[in-house]
């Protein structure tokens, strides 16, 4: 059985082409170049996005580090020159992370020392407060204090220290101002002679030594010569440890000029490396929101961009917020324009959704509204298939019964003649004898039939009649009266009353009369004929398919 007729097929169609048409603004911006030609470093960047949900953790652990020394500075019998070292390397371990902290702790060294009475122990405290006030943003006080400090009879050990306070003070400060503003230049020179005073001191496989030559390398255009430096000091270093932090950044930046992807790894990785250790002043998350933005990825650029904003002030970071708060208003207005045409787009969508739904609810409804036809058809073509099955039935039996009555009659023929009885088989023709059964037989396979064809015709055929006249109805009676078997066959396109009187064995006289009779008890005698050949004719032409 078909469901799905050509003309449901035509209906069909504008729905899969508006549906069509729907996908193409969606899929078309899907394939635009809307975001940069290079692609993310999906890897790094899905471990960095773990890192930063358990940062909490991270940051916790970076708390109880600093805690685990101040137990120790609080222990009694220290001496006051252990105490002195303990609350250096407090400050030392909070420069990074809180650099409030770092600076209170430097205070407290330079006022012990100072009470201490040790000119060495001074430098080394005014050192450390010089360090904090720096990653502080307190930069005239800083190189203040810098500068007055003697470094006269100093060791190496000493000298390490004081350069590598003095490359971050100006470094710090070149990043305060920005390049190719103000005094940049005369503070990059001076972080370069602090830095190249650094390396000589520092002995040649010492990690910090190889991230400040790759530095040089860098800058002179030799990115290959120092990323095979710096990938030997990543393989050694501890992610989570400053120096892991500070080699991959430097790692980024040799791929800076050919591989966007492999340096927005390297961000990544120093980013995550960062936010273990809990430092709070590095650069490469920002950095890595920059690139995103450039790449036209706002979405996750706002997340990063706001996640080192919160990173920062909660570890006091001046420095990083000063580099950060220039990217913030390009990222967020970006980052908000996206947002406002995903809305419209996702408006859009909703609206042709809300069409092509309703469309498709019509078309259901259609749809199930012809099945329920069909099945309706199918049903009554299944009742007519039994009703034509009934049919034939009755009629090769007739025909059965028929053929069994004529050899009976032709064996009696054939005996009658045979024992000379001529005059018995006369009177047996003569008087129909042999007929009477048959004919009888006959009419009730034939009012059967009708009554099964159409079981409401004598209820139909009354509502033509006078009411006094009405014929007696019995929904289980399977019989006709002659009139209204005559009248079954006018029904059936037999009008002629001549060839009904052949099919029924009546005379023509008496089809006459019977039908003259029928009239007269009609309510409209001159188009009785006519009413009963329109009796049940629109039912039977739907249920023939006519």
């Amino acid at each position: 059985m078909k469901i799905l007729s050509p003309r449901f097929l035509v209906w069909l169609s504008p729905f899969m082409l508006l549906a069509l048409v729907m996908t193409l603004p969606f899929s078309s911006c899907s394939n635009q170049d809307k975001r940069g030609r290079w692609p993310l470093p999906e890897k790094e960047l899905k471990s960095l996005e773990k890192t930063i949900k358990n940062s909490r953790k991270y940051a916790q652990l970076s708390e109880e580090r600093a805690d685990s020394i101040k137990k120790v500075l609080y222990k009694k019998g220290n001496s006051v020159q252990r105490k002195l070292e303990l609350l250096r390397e407090i400050a030392s371990y909070y420069r990074p992370r809180m650099a409030d902290s770092s600076l209170v702790y430097a205070n407290k060294a330079y006022n012990l020392a100072v009470t201490y009475g040790d000119t060495r122990e001074i430098n080394r405290a005014l050192l450390s407060v010089a360090d904090a006030l720096s990653a502080s943003g307190y930069f005239s006080a800083s190189v203040s204090i810098y500068d007055s400090i003697s470094t006269a009879g100093a060791s190496s050990e000493w000298m390490i220290r004081y350069w590598t306070t003095g490359r971050q003070m100006y470094s710090n400060m070149c990043n305060y101002i920005g390049e190719g503003k103000g005094m940049y230049e005369m503070y990059q020179a001076k972080e370069d002679l602090c830095r190249d005073s650094l390396i000589v001191y520092l002995p040649k496989d010492d990690p910090f030594r190889i991230f400040l030559v790759s530095g040089i390398n860098i800058n002179n255009g030799k990115d290959v010569i120092a990323r095979e430096e710096l990938e030997k000091v990543l393989k050694r270093a501890h992610k989570g440890s400053q120096i892991y932090g500070m080699t991959a950044f430097q790692l980024s930046q040799t791929y800076r000029r050919t591989d966007h992807s492999k340096y927005a790894a390297y961000l990544a990785m120093a980013a995550e490396s960062d936010i273990m250790g809990g430092i709070t002043d590095g650069f490469a998350l920002p950095s890595l929101a920059e690139w995103l933005y450039q790449e036209r990825h706002y979405q996750e650029a706002f997340r990063y961009i706001n996640f080192a904003i919160n990173d920062a002030n909660r570890g006091s970071a001046r420095m990083r917020l000063v580099n950060i708060s220039s990217m913030v208003p390009g990222i967020d207005e970006a980052y908000r324009d996206e947002i406002n045409t995903s809305l419209s787009e996702f408006t859009l969508y909703a609206v042709m959704v809300s069409i092509i739904l309703i469309g498709l609810i019509v078309f259901l409804a259609l749809i199930l509204k012809e099945m329920r036809k069909r099945r309706a058809e199918h049903s009554q073509l299944a009742s007519l298939s039994k009703v034509k099955d009934r049919y034939i039935r009755d009629f090769i039996g007739l025909c059965s019964a028929y053929s069994e009555k004529y050899d009976q009659l032709a064996k009696t023929v054939q005996r009658k003649v045979t024992a000379g009885q001529s005059q018995d088989l006369l009177k047996l023709v003569k008087y129909g004898k042999a007929s009477e059964s048959e004919n009888e037989e006959f009419y009730e396979t034939i009012d059967r039939v009708f009554l099964t064809l159409y079981p409401q015709f004598i209820p139909q055929i009354n509502t033509l009649l006078l009411p006094e006249e009405q014929f007696e109805y019995d929904e289980e009676s399977t019989t006709l009266t002659p009139e209204l078997r005559i009248y079954g066959f006018v029904r059936l396109g037999v009008t002629e009353s001549n060839k009904i009187a052949k099919i029924l064995n009546y005379s023509s006289n008496t089809v006459y009369s019977y039908r003259n009779r029928m009239r007269n008890k009609a309510i409209n005698r001159d188009t009785f004929d006519d009413e009963v050949t329109k009796i049940d004719q629109e039912e039977k032409n739907d249920a023939w398919g006519i």
